[in-house]
């Protein structure tokens, strides 16, 4: 903590306020170790140790509250996904328990947290995760965050320096013994749930709970109801069956069962876990845990370096790689060896994850010590200095690991995580530029080109899109402002000397993060001007640079700030590189009104209107191809003019609707096209409701959308109508009659019922008019570039006073050589049900059963008739909106449950499947696809706008959580 004393006392106050803030947000920082340093450092200066108690306080409350609502917002989706992958660990009485633990003695286990080590880190969202009230956490948490901002201070204060191994003692002291409670309690837990079990009427399996269910059980009303729901789907003959061997109710299978992930540890990742319990024993037995060690008399004999070596300590190699020098690495390196030294494992055998760890330390390590003793015949230092210096750590062996775990991350993902880790390393030797950091970057550099190699599994790096050129740039300029400002805080030496900051330097580093500010979010955006403004600013950097070493040699004078300026033109000549090659990424016009694909309006909009129509009579489409030419759907044909995709632009969002248009062939050619050129006019490319998720491009998220249900027809025989247009029936003992007319042939009566029935259930009902992949076709006839021999067509079913029971529209889908050779469901209108007093409002009013069977009537009879004309299909739920049981996966997949949820009244989603069903329709899935999970918001909200007129963006939340609502 030694750079502390480089702070002034306001900014000391500062700092403390802030680690401890962030600490407890989550992120592992020495937020003790920080008040400890600035409580001794006070006690010298002359600052009063109460206000350092009350920074640290200040921060620990803050910090844990945010952390508290973190854990709301976002701890139940990671409950429903634990819940699904693993729901006998995490089923509804277990999350049941935690809530009511959590209710009961949430607050004492804030308070205690408080003082106990990696639990002060937890806490805040953990408590929010199971919704704790959070007066009640307020309190806990203040009352905690003071009494241990008080303890600590007095305890420095009059202890002085002894007090930090004491404090560190104590927090490790209190962790272990609340894992020992832990433990206890866990058994006695599990012994009374098995002794439960073991009682016929207690019998149940393991299920996973819905979404509703879940926000039942952390919702703050309580977790009653929403147990026994989820128990009640449990206790079935088959379950009572399952579950009838006998339970072992002793206290030694208690023990067994709370020791099984221990278990599985040992069998699945022995190699880990040897090393992470080695690890934990030395730092127990050395004091590392809890102070550092790099001062003991014996620590020479275990740490690596040139010194060792000319000493004979070989050995020193393998032997350092057990220990670290400070508590706060020995927690990092827990963390790193657990996690991706046991994914490694897993992944590849122990034989060869301890292979990759093995290997990664030593080429860091020996390779390091070979760099420094080549670089000391220089005179430089920086390099004088590494050859004196002593390292300890496992560091570059979880480094390897890390690296190799990149290398098999699904694309884009790979090339920004290894980008990102280079960057880290990079930036870290250059700035501290301490041994380990020289071990840290050659391991990357080293495992990073060849981990793929090194097992035997070839795979290239993926070709940065467009996105990702956008991303590294305006990545990059953030990357050199933050460490600019950072150095700006907390001078270094790196190998080019000190960052200690003059006037003219601060003058600049004020600059470039002005200018880095303005510029960033519309870089990001693609536009061709803060492309410009970027490389200006760049190159002025590195002339700026050039300049002053050029006046410095011609006058033979000392360069003034010289190693923050030369340090920095390393990273703008860096970003220099990304922006030169990243210049076709950036093609965006600053007037937002031009951000359009070609042919989008004007002239060149009606040609490929009529290239898609010419495209749709040579080749045909699927079901969402007989809507691809309304009025509010654009155009883009590519650019051999062989393909057409139908799409509706957004909130910045290109959304194309099904397969392109053309030969089948070349639909991946098409949707790359498409998305190439979205992406230049700075739009998120998406694909809506296709039926291949294969024509995407490789990478992309593909979400399981919904379901269309297609009849075929092929193979049915024609059977003649009763009447040339219309069909008699009966519904209970009222006759009906059923007629299937061309849209712009229905009589002006049952037209006008129509109307009045869209009416009523828009303006009285509140079910929202639909659009993008649902249209207005019952109100309205086909435009009139459509041949006439693919009108839409409407199927009515009234009753024998003539009042419409149900109306549904069908859309025609094209075939090669403009045939029509299915017909497609477009729109649903159904008359009002009677309210409970008997009453009704609107036009054609009837009972619940009358409309169910009038809509049942309507398809049936349709699907007759399309048979009798020789059609091949009948889809019944193209419209995206169609959900098939499973749980919404993504954001972009819940806002279209929602919208089918709003608007199930009057389609009546449900029915038309059980009718679909009932004549033979088999599930044909529909996917949704774009980018990444970062586009997913910014899709969900486009679908939204595109299905619901007049949304605003506050009501995006709302809406995809209408399901949890319902």
């Amino acid at each position: 903590m030694d750079w502390l004393a480089d702070f002034p006392p306001g900014v000391l106050l500062l700092v403390v306020f802030l680690v401890v803030a962030v600490e407890s947000l989550g992120v592992p920082l020495p937020g003790e170790t920080v008040l400890i340093g600035a409580t001794l450092l006070a006690a010298s200066s002359g600052l009063n140790p109460v206000f350092v108690a009350a920074a640290a306080a200040g921060g620990a409350i803050l910090g844990d509250s945010i952390g508290y609502w973190i854990g709301k917002r976002y701890g139940r989706r990671l409950l429903s996904v634990l819940n699904r992958r693993f729901p006998k660990h995490v089923g509804p009485k277990r999350l049941g328990a935690a809530v009511h633990l959590m209710r009961r003695w949430g607050p004492w286990a804030v308070f205690v947290g408080r003082f106990i080590a990696v639990l002060r880190i937890f806490s805040g969202p953990l408590a929010g995760m199971f919704r704790m009230t959070y007066p009640h956490f307020l309190v806990a948490n203040a009352a905690g965050g003071i009494a241990w901002a008080s303890l600590v201070v007095t305890v420095v204060t009059v202890l002085g320096s002894a007090a930090t191994e004491f404090l560190h003692r104590f927090s490790w002291a209190a962790l272990a013994l609340a894992g020992a409670a832990a433990l206890v309690i866990a058994v006695v837990v599990v012994f009374r749930i098995r002794r439960r079990a073991a009682q016929p009427a207690a019998d149940r399996a393991p299920v996973s709970m819905t979404e509703a269910e879940l926000d039942e059980l952390l919702s703050p009303s309580g977790s009653v109801q929403a147990t026994t729901d989820a128990d009640a789907r449990m206790d079935t003959p088959t379950t009572r069956a399952a579950s009838s061997a006998p339970v072992r109710t002793d206290l030694r299978a208690a023990i067994a069962v709370v020791l099984t992930p221990l278990r599985w540890a040992l069998r699945t990742t022995p190699a880990t876990t040897a090393f992470v319990t080695v690890f934990v024993a030395l730092g127990v037995v050395t004091g590392g845990l809890w102070r550092p060690i790099d001062q003991a008399a014996w620590y020479p004999a275990f740490a690596y370096g040139v010194p060792s070596l000319e000493a004979g300590r070989w050995w020193t190699v393998l032997t350092g790689m057990f220990i670290t020098a400070d508590p706060l690495a020995y927690l990092i390196a827990i963390v790193g060896a657990a996690v991706f030294g046991g994914w490694v494992e897993v992944r590849f055998g122990t034989l060869r994850a301890s292979a990759i760890f093995v290997t990664g330390h030593l080429i860091g390590v020996l390779g390091a010590l070979g760099a420094a003793l080549a670089l000391a015949r220089l005179d430089w230092p920086w390099a004088q200095s590494l050859v004196t210096t002593l390292d300890v750590g496992p560091s570059c062996g979880i480094l390897a690991c890390v690296a190799t775990a990149t290398a098999f991350m699904r694309s884009p993902y790979r090339l920004r995580w290894r980008l990102l880790l280079l960057s880290w390393v990079s930036i870290a030797l250059l700035y501290v530029g301490k041994i380990d950091d020289l071990e840290h970057f050659i391991t990357t550099v080293v495992f990073v080109i060849a981990a793929r190699l090194l097992l035997g599994e070839h795979r290239s790096t993926p070709r940065p899109t467009m996105r990702d050129w956008r991303l590294f740039a305006v990545s990059g300029l953030l990357v050199i402002g933050a460490v600019q400002l950072l150095v700006t805080l907390v001078p270094l030496d790196g190998p080019l000397g000190s960052t200690a900051l003059t006037q003219g330097s601060i003058l600049d580093v004020g600059v470039d993060t002005v200018a880095i500010l303005v510029i960033a979010n519309w870089l990001r955006r693609g536009h061709r001007w803060a492309w410009w403004a970027a490389m200006v600013l760049t190159v002025g950097n590195l002339l700026v640079t050039l300049a002053l070493i050029a006046l410095a040699w011609l006058a033979q004078v000392p360069l003034v700030a010289s190693t923050i300026w030369i340090s920095a033109s390393v990273l703008w000549v860096g970003q220099a590189v990304v922006l030169v090659l990243s210049r076709h990424a950036f093609r965006v016009a600053a007037n937002q009104t031009r951000r359009r694909l070609p042919g989008a309006i004007g002239p060149g909009a009606r040609r490929a209107r009529i290239r898609a129509a010419q495209l749709l009579r040579e080749h045909g489409g699927g079901p969402l191809a007989a809507s691809a030419l309304r009025p509010e759907n654009r155009v883009f044909v590519t650019a051999d003019g062989g393909h057409a995709v139908a799409y509706q632009q957004h909130a910045g969002v290109a959304l194309a609707l099904g397969e392109p248009i053309g030969d089948p062939g070349g639909a991946v050619a098409a949707v790359s096209a498409f998305a190439t050129a979205a992406e230049q006019e700075g739009l998120t490319p998406a694909v809506f409701a296709t039926r291949d998720a294969r024509i995407v491009p490789e990478g992309w998220r593909v979400s399981p959308l919904g379901r269309d249900l297609v009849l075929d027809l092929s193979g049915a025989e024609a059977s003649e109508p009763a009447g040339p247009d219309d069909a008699t029936g009966a519904i209970g003992a009222d006759p009906t009659t059923s007629i299937l007319l061309p849209a712009r042939e229905l009589p002006w009566e049952l037209r006008s019922q129509i109307r009045a029935l869209s009416s009523v259930w828009v303006s009285d009902r509140h079910v929202p008019e639909l659009g993008l992949t649902v249209g207005s076709s019952i109100d309205a006839p086909d435009d009139d570039d459509r041949e006439p021999t693919a009108a839409v067509r409407v199927s009515v079913v009234t009753d024998a006073a003539g009042a419409v029971l149900a109306a549904v529209s069908w859309l025609p889908i094209p075939g090669a050589g403009g045939i029509v050779h299915g017909w497609a469901l477009d729109a649903v209108r159904r008359a009002l049900l009677k309210d409970d007093a008997g009453t009704t409002t609107g036009v054609g009013a009837a009972s619940g059963e009358h409309t169910s069977r009038a809509v049942e009537q309507a398809l049936t009879d349709a699907c007759r008739r399309f048979s009798s004309e020789s059609a091949s299909m009948v889809s019944f739920a193209a419209s995206g909106l169609a959900q098939d049981g499973t749980e919404p996966d993504g954001v972009a997949v819940r806002t279209m449950a929602g919208i089918a949820h709003r608007v199930d009244p009057l389609f009546g989603f449900a029915e038309i499947a059980d009718v679909a069903e009932r004549l033979g329709a088999t599930a044909v899935p529909l996917f949704l696809a774009c980018r990444e999970d970062a586009d997913q918001p910014r899709v969900a909200y486009a679908a939204a706008a595109g299905f619901l007129t007049g949304i605003r963006l506050r009501d995006l939340p709302r809406l995809s959580g209408s399901l949890l609502a319902r």
